[in-house]
């Protein structure tokens, strides 16, 4: 009898969920007989949320970043709320959908979407979450890389920082050539660390910069999307 297998997509909160459709709706027209993909909340996920655990799991973290969330915290309660139904199903986790290896063309949709948003001697400022005293994951520094492969020589001028940890955008910010300033937080939607995490105008201006904010680049990608942008 062949293997069952079963496909979940998890984001951290609701902020996620329009993204968490999107992706789910892509696997789903991209899987030979368009089986089924479960959705779920990290923060409010239930027993009743959950594919069946008589087969193997593929887990879709919608998260921008491989940190202890993702590493730990949801293993743990997915085997937990598995457990709770006698179950111990096999879980193969996916890369997070920040290291772009879910979607098709993501580095090229978000990179011609960017060049429309770049004048040339404009810098770009990628903003992450950071944690104060762990090793910082990999995902954002290795978007830059691509993003430099997309951009020039249109853009030369980009950099990485951090709220939470260091360099932080207080750090970089002064190092960088252009006048203006665009940043592209790296977050999957509008929340929290949008509202109050973001560089403000004022502190762009102590440099003689000027500052602008796109929108968090989950939004960003489906932005672009829904404007037909391709690579």
């Amino acid at each position: 009898m062949p293997r069952k297998i079963y496909t979940l997509c998890v984001s951290y909160d609701e902020a996620g969920a329009e993204l968490r459709q999107h992706l789910a709706d892509d696997l789903r027209a991209r899987s030979l007989d368009h089986a089924s993909v479960w959705q779920a909340s990290f923060r409010d996920m239930e027993a009743a949320d959950l594919p069946p655990g008589d087969g193997l799991v593929r887990v879709y973290p919608v998260f921008m970043q491989s940190g202890w969330t993702v590493t730990e915290a949801l293993p743990e309660k997915l085997r937990a709320l598995y457990a709770e139904r006698g179950l111990l199903p096999e879980l193969e986790f996916k890369p997070v959908w920040g290291a772009g290896e879910s979607m098709e063309n993501f580095h090229g949709v978000i990179g011609a979407a960017l060049a429309k948003e770049l004048e040339p001697g404009t810098s770009l400022l990628l903003v992450a979450h950071g944690v104060v005293g762990k090793e910082l994951p990999p995902e954002p520094s290795e978007f830059l890389r691509m993003l430099r492969t997309w951009l020039q020589p249109q853009v030369k001028d980009m950099a990485l920082a951090y709220f939470g940890a260091s360099p932080s955008v207080e750090e970089v910010l002064p190092q960088l050539k252009g006048d203006r300033i665009v940043v592209l937080p790296f977050l999957i939607g509008e929340g929290k660390h949008v509202r109050e995490d973001m560089p403000s105008p004022e502190l762009a201006a102590k440099f003689g910069k000027e500052l602008e904010i796109l929108p968090p680049l989950g939004a960003f990608y489906l932005q672009a999307e829904r404007n037909g942008i391709e690579p």
